[in-house]
């Protein structure tokens, strides 16, 4: 799936922000709007090549997927309770943590993002502790980038999606635990403001094994969007996620993938020399 959406972009018009809590209200994540510096809104009228993505330049890239020792990449907030007396049904699935969350915020990785994180569980356990044989979790490891219609790269990202799974409960069922997207680094480009967030609709936790063999499985919608004062430019992968360790990219807005990994590095405006003069205005006109 390779789907664009180019809109003009007048965020200093209407600053009006919604959150991502708001927006799963109404079925879809909505961003909030990005606010610009004069600067940055005159420079845009000097230089709009500047301002704006190359939409075939930008490029997602499988890194590699590793297992981990532990999940302490992220900050378990589970509470367990006794479950003497308590009716709990094993193909009956659940995630009792986040449904959505912000990942990236106005260029910088959300603060707190290492408690964000969902689950899938059997209706009635309220914490992973409460499993057992839970496997060592697995990582896999992307990036991406973005270049303007000069070449430079104006946004450099890297992230994780992680999980735990084969987490048994009385020797049944493989569920999840642990389902995090784990920011590493975030570099944009003077002029840029970039946006990302993850999401697990309550529709797409499912049983794709048997009512006695419960397998849980799940999709993890990874949302994003890049904006200049001209230009937004946003998109979705959807990760596909089952309690047996099987991970799969489903859609992705991205293009075809580089047969290999090359280091990038945003630039900030002093470092592209295309638009060098806009770093002394009375040189242009």
């Amino acid at each position: 799936m390779k789907k664009f959406r180019i809109t003009i972009f007048l965020a200093v018009l209407f600053p009006l922000a919604v959150s991502a809590q708001e927006a799963d209200k109404q079925g879809a994540v909505v961003f909030p709007r990005a606010v610009f510096t004069k600067e940055e809104v005159d420079y845009s009228r000097r230089d709009p090549n500047y301002f704006t993505i190359n939409p075939a330049s930008v490029n997602l890239i499988l890194l590699g997927t590793t297992d981990v020792p532990d999940t302490s990449y992220v900050h378990m907030k589970e509470q367990p309770r006794d479950l003497a007396g308590v009716l709990v049904s094993i193909d009956s699935i659940i995630n009792i943590a986040e449904k959505i969350w912000k990942v990236v915020e106005a260029n910088k990785p959300v603060v707190g993002i290492d408690s964000k994180y969902a689950v899938a569980y059997p209706q009635g356990i309220t914490s992973a502790s409460q499993l057992n044989s839970w496997s060592r979790p697995k990582v896999s490891s992307y990036a991406f980038y973005a270049e303007n219609l000069y070449g430079g790269v104006m946004i450099n990202c890297k992230y994780k999606v992680a999980f735990s799974y084969n987490g048994r409960y009385k020797s049944a069922g493989r569920y999840l635990t642990a389902v995090a997207i784990i920011p590493e680094v975030a570099e944009v480009a003077w002029g840029y403001k970039f946006f990302m967030t993850a999401a697990v609709p309550d529709s797409t936790i499912t049983n794709v094994g048997t009512s006695s063999a419960p397998v849980a499985a799940m999709q993890l919608k990874l949302s994003w969007k890049m904006s200049s004062v001209l230009k937004e430019m946003d998109g979705t992968s959807v990760y596909y996620i089952q309690g047996d360790g099987n991970i799969a990219e489903i859609a992705s807005p991205w293009r075809e993938r580089p047969t290999e990994y090359v280091e990038v590095k945003a630039v900030n405006l002093e470092d592209l020399k295309a638009v060098a003069p806009l770093l002394e205005p009375e040189k242009v006109f």
